[in-house]
């Protein structure tokens, strides 16, 4: 994992993250990962990023909110359509399955 964050490729990072995701065993880990990720240049990396914390909300039932919830409140403010997409997919699941409030664009 480190070797394809250093190398920066776009689809191997992608791939990575949603494989971390779906199918990583330890969720601590995977949620570091995917905050890291939340944050890479690449537009691309970052929306799968945002959702695969949605997919780890939904599959361990927990994420520390310090970390994660500002990512997907900021991700819901990106510029690419594909972040906010993801970011917006995110907060769906933060809010259905740990009961979190994410604000969104045009709340207050």
């Amino acid at each position: 994992m480190e070797r394809a964050i250093e190398e920066g490729e776009t689809f191997a990072l992608r791939d990575l993250v949603v494989r971390v995701g779906h199918e990583a065993a330890d969720a601590r880990w995977a949620e570091v990962v995917c905050a890291r990720l939340a944050k890479h240049r690449n537009a691309l990396v970052r929306g799968d990023a945002l959702a695969a914390l949605g997919h780890l909300a939904r599959r361990f039932g927990s994420l520390d909110r310090r970390r994660c919830q500002r990512l997907v409140e900021i991700g819901l403010h990106a510029h690419h359509e594909y972040v906010r997409q993801q970011a917006a997919s995110a907060a769906d699941d933060l809010e259905t399955y740990l009961s979190w409030r994410i604000e969104r664009p045009g709340e207050a």
